[in-house]
């Protein structure tokens, strides 16, 4: 949560996104999350500034709020699930969080975006046999939910590999904590500092754990929209990718991966920070002056959430299987 006093995080919003970019592995955000082996000396080195100078600003995320947590999530395949997001709006937005409390005790929910306003984005795991219509029917019966989008489906990477019993444990523990040194994680598994250096390698590098930060917004004094753009055609998206990076640096696109949000070429998503509330107009102004473009949403981004009793429960060594997946497949998935 933001410091309670309202104190935001000293002005370096240039630095933030380069750390960002350097610990997403790539030019965007993506839905696994960032890479937890780059420290403050290597995210130092591919910048090209001072150790001193990242540490300080890491620090400094923590301090003031903006960075939370990490969550770790287990590759979702790996449980013989699939993932899918909803746009929700709530029917009180100054009851919004009593709106999240109920959303994360429907079955499979494991995160998302609250937006300013009555709108929040839920992402859900389910049997990829499943019907995400289910998942849209219970929010829409939940008290004090006013509307429910379409299921947008996800994909995570698949994988002929599963969790062995050692690994479960691995994953649990990371997920207690996230931060901790891999000697002090090897001492609460019960196996080697060694042991433990190999496994997370290989965890990490077969996309079988996923670190996904906890970030709230509300920490930064530049606001932070969320633009979800629609375009006449790919070659219009593809133009204004170069347009976006050179009118607006302070930006991050949402990568698109083998395992991302499963849309439509012509659909693109940016996270887009302006200088202060009142050059957002200036910002979907411009948007407006580049050619193809045919739908437009600007939502100012408030922070992201998780909900760990979806996992926590798949990774527990006695698991009862999320509705609709076929029997056994708690046993193929994890032992």
């Amino acid at each position: 949560m933001a410091p309670e006093n309202g104190a935001t995080l000293p002005r370096g919003v240039e630095l933030d996104l380069e750390i960002l970019r350097v610990m997403y592995t790539g030019t965007g955000v993506s839905i696994s999350g960032i890479d937890p082996r780059l420290n403050a000396s290597r995210v130092a080195q591919q910048l090209g500034v001072s150790r001193a100078r990242v540490a300080a600003r890491l620090r400094a995320w923590t301090e003031y709020g903006f960075l939370r947590r990490y969550d770790v999530w287990p590759n979702p395949y790996l449980f013989e699930l699939t993932g899918a997001t909803f746009d929700v709006r709530v029917a009180d937005r100054l009851a919004k969080e009593e709106a999240l409390a109920r959303i994360g005790l429907v079955p499979g929910a494991v995160g998302g975006i609250d937006f300013l306003g009555d709108w929040l984005a839920a992402t859900f795991v389910l049997p990829r046999e499943g019907d995400p219509r289910r998942v849209a029917a219970l929010l829409r019966g939940l008290a004090g939910i006013a509307e429910v989008g379409e299921a947008v489906p996800w994909a995570p990477p698949s994988s002929d590999r599963t969790l062995s019993p050692l690994e479960h444990r691995i994953v649990r523990v990371l997920r207690q904590f996230p931060t901790a040194s891999l000697s002090s994680i090897a001492r609460h598994v019960g196996v080697s500092t060694r042991t433990i250096t190999a496994r997370y390698a290989r965890l990490l590098d077969e996309h079988a754990v996923w670190f996904v930060p906890e970030l709230d917004f509300r920490a930064l004094t530049e606001p932070v929209l969320a633009v979800n753009l629609r375009f006449d055609s790919v070659n219009h998206r593809d133009s204004f990718d170069r347009a976006i990076a050179r009118a607006y640096p302070l930006s991050l696109a949402f990568r698109r991966t083998q395992f991302g949000p499963m849309l439509p070429e012509t659909l693109a998503s940016y996270f887009v920070v302006v200088a202060s509330a009142a050059r957002v107009e200036h910002l979907e102004s411009w948007i407006r002056s580049n050619p193809g473009v045919a739908e437009r949403e600007l939502l100012t981004m408030r922070r992201t959430f998780s909900f760990p009793e979806t996992f926590d429960r798949l990774l527990t060594p006695e698991r009862t299987p999320l509705p609709g997946r076929r029997p056994g497949s708690a046993r193929r998935a994890g032992k």
